[in-house]
């Protein structure tokens, strides 16, 4: 039996309806959802934009704690461009407030791009091949400084070293094409020796027994042993602190501040 026309005209209407409501529906599904995703992005923006005013609060005064390091690489007896891998990490923690060594950490490091070391290379830094052959690689040894930094200097300090070399030229890079995760608080640190520089109008400060001279100091144990070499850079910080230099962040990959 066929359908009089005035009952299909209600059943085209009530479809029509019910196709309108279903549209009002998921057209405000879809404004909750964009609703929600943009108080996401705005938390995130909040967080982030929190995380970059206590990073510029670091590098705009001194902090409680300097970490000063000086890494031993594999290398070569060559001018050529080398890729190195740290295989020695020592880090000396240096209390601002007491003036003295608080703590430090040491690890030897195992290379895996280059693992066997050049002749030149045990001779120069005193460590063999077994050394770093029992050793954890670099990932590792970074989850292990982290969690002593968390244990020991909470978030107050920068890490340091007697020139850009240690951080710009060897950690960042290996980390970059290892895909290490770095913190951000290791992307900047004290250059001592621009502080140093600057003090004394240099055009350059030198290696680090001519910037320990400059201060009145004479180096303190073995060049090239990691240890030793991080802690005369902290007698150098010291050093200078007692000459008024306040020692702020002064290098590193700086995130700019967002245009408000």
């Amino acid at each position: 039996m066929m359908m009089p026309q005035w009952a299909a005209a209600v059943a085209v209407a009530v479809l029509l309806l019910l196709l309108l409501v279903a549209r009002k529906a998921r057209a405000g599904v879809n404004r909750a959802d964009a609703e929600a995703r943009a108080a996401r992005a705005a938390g995130e923006l909040l967080a982030e934009e929190a995380e970059e005013d206590r990073r510029r609060r670091r590098v705009e005064k001194a902090p409680r704690y300097l970490v000063v390091v000086d890494f031993e690489c594999t290398c070569e007896d060559q001018e050529e461009p080398f890729l190195h891998e740290i295989i020695e990490f020592p880090a000396v923690l240096l209390d601002l407030k007491t003036k003295r060594e608080a703590r430090h950490f040491h690890s030897y490091v195992r290379p895996t791009e280059q693992p066997v070391l050049s002749d030149f290379c045990s001779q120069l830094t005193g460590i063999d091949q077994a050394t770093v052959d029992k050793a954890e690689p670099l990932d590792r040894v970074l989850v292990k400084f982290g969690a002593w930094l968390d244990e020991v200097a909470g978030e107050d300090y920068a890490l340091a070293a007697d020139c850009q070399s240690d951080l710009r030229h060897f950690l960042l890079p290996e980390c970059r094409r290892k895909k290490i995760r770095v913190r951000d608080a290791w992307r900047a640190w004290v250059d001592l020796g621009r502080h140093l520089m600057v003090l004394y109008d240099l055009r350059r400060p030198g290696n680090l027994q001519m910037k320990l001279a400059r201060v009145g100091l004479t180096f303190d144990g073995t060049p090239h042993r990691g240890l030793d070499d991080a802690r005369n850079i902290g007698r150098l910080a010291l050093a200078l602190q007692e000459r008024g230099v306040s020692l702020t962040v002064n290098d590193g990959v700086i995130k700019p501040r967002r245009p408000s």
